[in-house]
C-alpha cells in the first residue's frame, strides 16, 4: 500500500467486511459532467456525513470516492464509538488550543457524539451490530492514573455522566488485569465500522445523495462560475465543495495531505472465544481503551473475537511482529488466555490522520472549497458529528465560525512531515519500551 495513493478497495483481511451484516453496493464511477450545490469529496465518516446532512438539509449533492465507500479508515477502524478525545486530552486543554467558544462547542459534540451515532444508526436502520454498552479508560501506571484522573475530573465538573471506578471494579467489569483505576461513560460502545459506512452510504442516497466511486480526483479548480472537480474524464461542477479525504488523500491536494501525520495501523481478530472466556472477558460488552502508547485497547465483536493491535513496525515480516504484540498483549491484559485462544484469523492495516493538536480542523483551499481532516483515532464519534455540523455549514445553516474546530486560512504544513511519516512507521519499539518502563 503506497503512502501517495493508499487505496485497498478489497479490504482484504478486514474481519468487518467478512462479518458485513448490510449490502454492498456497487455505484458508478463518475462520467460527464454532473451539477450540484455541494461536491463532497471522499465517501468516510465524514464525507458521507457531510453528505447526508446537506442533502437532508434541501442542497443537491454529489459524492466521489477515489475507491469504494468506506474502503479507507472508516472501515478499517476498530470500531470503538468513544465520548472522549484522544488519550489524555482534556476540555480544558482544547479549550487552551482553539479558544473558549469553540473549545466549549467542540468538548460538547464531544460529549454527545457517541449517542448522537447510535441515534443515526436507529433513525436510519443500519445494521452495524451496534451496542451501547459503555466504554472505559482505564490507567496502567502511576503516570497514567494523574492524566486518567484529571480527564475524569474535568468531564465531572462538566455534568458528563462519568464513574469513577477502583481497580477492583475495572477488574470486575473488563475482566483484565494490572489497571489501578479508570473512568467509565456509559454512552460509549461498539459497531461493525464497515458496516456502518455501507449504511450511511444507503442513507445517503435515501436523501438523494449521488454517490460515484472508483473516482479518483485529480483536480479541483475554482473560478467566477463555482467550483469544478474533476476525476478523469468526468467532472462535477457545484457552488461549494468540501473534501474528506483525511489519512487517504494521497498527492493530489499536498496541502491537505501535509496537514497531518498519516499514522500506520494494524488490528488482528482472534476466532471466537471459547463460551467459559466470554463469561470473564468484557462480559457485558464493555469496550475500553487506555494510554499505552503500544495500544491498549480492547472490544469482542458480535460472535466473540477479541480485537487487539498497534501501529505497524515497517520492518522485516510486519504481520508477525504484529501478531506477536497482539498475543502478548492480550496475555497481558487477560492472562485467562491460552495460547490456543490466541489464534488469529484476522489481521489488517490502514491509515489514521493524526494532527499536532490531535485535534481536527478545517482547512480554506478556495474561496468556497474547504477540506476537513485530523480525527487522531476518535473517527466514530468526532469524524460523524462534525461531518453532520459541516454538512449543515455546507447547506448554509451554519456560518464558519458556528463550526468548533481551529479554520485554518493558509497553507500550514507539518515541520518535517516527511521525516515525521516516515519515523511513524518504525517507532512502535521505542512506545513498547515507554509502556514498559511506566512511562506512558
Amino acid at each position: 500500500m503506497a503512502l501517495t495513493a493508499p487505496i485497498d478497495s478489497t479490504l482484504e483481511g478486514v474481519v468487518w467486511k467478512r462479518t458485513l451484516k448490510e449490502t454492498a453496493v456497487a455505484y458508478p464511477p463518475l462520467a460527464g459532467e454532473e451539477i450540484a450545490d455541494l461536491v463532497v469529496v471522499g465517501a468516510g465518516y465524514c464525507g458521507l456525513n457531510v453528505a447526508l446532512h446537506a442533502a437532508k438539509a434541501g442542497q443537491k449533492v454529489v459524492l466521489i470516492e477515489a475507491g469504494i465507500v468506506g474502503n479507507g479508515a472508516s472501515g478499517r477502524n476498530g470500531g470503538y464509538n468513544v465520548p472522549h478525545f484522544p488519550g489524555p486530552v482534556t476540555p480544558s486543554a482544547v479549550e487552551g488550543a482553539i479558544g473558549k467558544k469553540k473549545g466549549r462547542e467542540l468538548s460538547e459534540l464531544v460529549l454527545g457524539g457517541a449517542d448522537a451515532v447510535f441515534r443515526q444508526i436507529d433513525a436510519y436502520q443500519i445494521s452495524c451490530s451496534a451496542q451501547q454498552s459503555g466504554w472505559i479508560q482505564p490507567a496502567h501506571s502511576d503516570t497514567s492514573l494523574a492524566k486518567v484522573r484529571k480527564v475524569f475530573d474535568e468531564w465531572k465538573a462538566w455534568g458528563a455522566d462519568v464513574t469513577w471506578l477502583s481497580a477492583d471494579e475495572v477488574a470486575g467489569r473488563l475482566g483484565a488485569a494490572g489497571y489501578i483505576a479508570g473512568w467509565s461513560n456509559p454512552t460509549g460502545g461498539t459497531v461493525n465500522p464497515y458496516s456502518l459506512s455501507i449504511g450511511l452510504g444507503r442513507a445517503a442516497t435515501q436523501e438523494g445523495v449521488r454517490i460515484f466511486e472508483r473516482s479518483p480526483v485529480d483536480g479541483i479548480e475554482e473560478g467566477p462560475g463555482g467550483v469544478t472537480v474533476k476525476a478523469g474524464a468526468g467532472r462535477v461542477r457545484a457552488r461549494r465543495a468540501i473534501v474528506a479525504t483525511n489519512a487517504y488523500t494521497g498527492d493530489f491536494l499536498p496541502q491537505v495531505q501535509r496537514s497531518v501525520v498519516p499514522v500506520y495501523l494494524y488490528h488482528a481478530a482472534t476466532r471466537p472465544l471459547r463460551p467459559e472466556l466470554r463469561a470473564s472477558i468484557l462480559p457485558t460488552g464493555l469496550c475500553f481503551t487506555d494510554l499505552r502508547k503500544s495500544g491498549g485497547f480492547g472490544r469482542l465483536d458480535e460472535a466473540g473475537r477479541l480485537i487487539s493491535g498497534g501501529a505497524v513496525f515497517a520492518l522485516g515480516d510486519k504481520q508477525a511482529y504484529g501478531f506477536a504484540h497482539a498475543r502478548a498483549r492480550m496475555k497481558l491484559l487477560f492472562p485467562q488466555l491460552t495460547d490456543a485462544d490466541m489464534q488469529f484469523d484476522d489481521y489488517w492495516e490502514g491509515y489514521c490522520a493524526v494532527t499536532e493538536s490531535y485535534l481536527p480542523h478545517v482547512q480554506r483551499l478556495g474561496k468556497e472549497v474547504f477540506s476537513v481532516v485530523g480525527f487522531s483515532t476518535r473517527g466514530v464519534n468526532l469524524a460523524q458529528n462534525l461531518g453532520r455540523v459541516v454538512g449543515e455549514f455546507a447547506a448554509g445553516n451554519r456560518t464558519l465560525d458556528e463550526v468548533p474546530v481551529a479554520v485554518i486560512e493558509q497553507r500550514r504544513d507539518i515541520a518535517n512531515w516527511s521525516l515525521k511519516v516516515r519515523a511513524a512507521r518504525l517507532v512502535f519499539p521505542l512506545y513498547q519500551a515507554k509502556d514498559r518502563l511506566g512511562l506512558s
